[in-house]
């Protein structure tokens, strides 16, 4: 099949028939870690995000920190176990690549992933339905022999297809497959792409819902958002750069054996101590974003929970738990934007400080990600934006990207650094063994 050409029509049925099964199974999958995460949520808070926007309103203190820890306690053997006695878990690239990814051991991981995070760690839940979809579409195309380009194609589509599922965000899974994992575009894989994305979306709805993440708020119109997005593309654009620096130091220096099992309780732990007096630094960083996006709070809170969101999301990785950092880097991004915009804002007055927020969480992931397309398409998904914030988002996400480029070349850094989820796992006996986000 040419990476270019539509294929012939009978090879055409046939990849229909494959992007159908594997849409609906990866849909059927994020609704049930949706299901699975409810009901860690509900045994940690007594409630869930299904019922109520905030899952840590009307928590105790002692509630929150008990939660959290006892999910280390648990995880943490648990990790350390798969990494030392279990089949090594390929990440996503490398079933793109053939390797077949193992049923069980990446169905275990992935369940870890979504408890821990429902019962608070500081990780984003995406990477979870990214891995077991991925896992389908290996298992699927080794089973049927499929060439290497269309198992490619499968895999990177049912990735991103499970990140759209669990977030709701079609678009933004189809473009998180070509820009992030494939990195080029052809017909067959934008329609695969696309197609598996939109199915698994819909077929996740049952439990997931179609409300935007956020609640809508739309970012207002007018020239001086340009300005804005200029400004904070430079200085959100830098911070998402030194996050996307310090989040793979992080994951390259967590433990690969047995030392995670005491390493993961710890880190939980001490997040769980923050959250008695900070509540807003648990979970994927939903709360914390929605406090800037929604709840205006005052600039020395926003510093405060800026500070202790990274410093708990960098030792979640350092302890070798695994996740994704989709939304954290979104709230961080929010964070940084309005801590800006309450700095210029008295320059500035007509920008709401909800549209410092959005365009620094734009920022910020256009450069910890390496993607600005990516990063326009999931913050306008995200938080139910119309076209006419689109040209702002893409002003700040661009501006991201040619600030990192800037960096790059004047530290004279590789143009291609390790991010959290795509490093290869491997068994701890190895030099490179670990098990790390796909």
């Amino acid at each position: 099949m040419s990476e270019t050409d539509l294929p012939e029509p009978t090879t055409w049925l046939r990849l229909c028939i494959y992007t159908l099964v594997i849409g609906i199974a990866t849909g059927l999958v994020a609704a049930g870690l949706a299901l699975t995460m409810h009901g860690v949520e509900w045994l940690v808070y007594g409630q869930h995000e299904g019922d109520v926007a905030v899952v840590t309103d009307g928590t105790t203190g002692m509630q929150r920190f008990v939660g959290i820890t006892l999910a280390g306690l648990v995880a943490g053997p648990a990790w350390a176990a798969l990494r030392r006695l279990a089949t090594p878990i390929e990440s996503v690239e490398a079933g793109m690549n053939g390797h077949v990814m193992p049923v069980w051991a990446t169905t275990a991981n992935v369940l870890l992933q979504m408890a821990t995070v429902a019962a608070g760690a500081s990780m984003g839940r995406e990477n979870a339905p990214r891995e077991a979809g991925a896992m389908m579409a290996s298992q699927l195309s080794a089973k049927l022999g499929l060439d290497p380009l269309t198992r490619r194609i499968l895999v990177a589509a049912a990735a991103g297809a499970g990140l759209g599922a669990i977030y709701h965000i079609p678009l933004a899974g189809a473009i998180f497959s070509l820009e992030i994992l494939l990195g080029s575009l052809s017909i067959t894989a934008v329609m695969v792409v696309l197609a598996c994305s939109a199915v698994a979306t819909v077929t996740s709805g049952i439990v997931v819902g179609n409300s935007p993440l956020y609640n809508p708020i739309g970012l207002s119109e007018g020239w001086g958002n340009l300005g804005a997005a200029l400004l904070l593309g430079v200085l959100c654009g830098a911070a998402g750069y030194a996050f996307r620096y310090a989040s793979s130091r992080a994951s390259e220096k967590a433990p690969t054996g047995w030392h995670g099992a005491w390493a993961i309780p710890l880190a939980f732990a001490a997040v769980g101590v923050a959250s008695l007096w900070l509540p807003e630094i648990l979970g994927n960083g939903r709360i914390a974003a929605s406090m800037v996006l929604l709840d205006r709070p005052l600039l020395g809170f926003a510093v405060v929970l800026l500070v202790a969101k990274t410093i708990a999301v960098l030792i979640t990785f350092r302890s070798g738990a695994v996740g994704g950092v989709l939304t954290p880097g979104f709230a961080l991004g929010a964070l940084s934007g309005f801590i800006v915009g309450c700095l210029v804002q008295p320059f500035m007055p007509a920008i709401p400080l909800s549209d410092y927020a959005l365009l620094g969480a734009a920022s910020f992931l256009s450069a910890s990600m390496a993607a600005p397309f990516f990063a326009l398409i999931v913050t306008v998904e995200f938080t139910g934006q119309s076209s006419d914030a689109y040209l702002a988002l893409f002003l700040a996400s661009a501006t991201a990207s040619l600030t990192v480029a800037v960096i790059r070349s004047g530290l004279n850094l590789p143009r291609k650094q390790f991010m959290p989820w795509n490093r290869r796992p491997a068994r701890a006996s190895t030099a490179a063994s670990g098990l790390h986000a796909s």
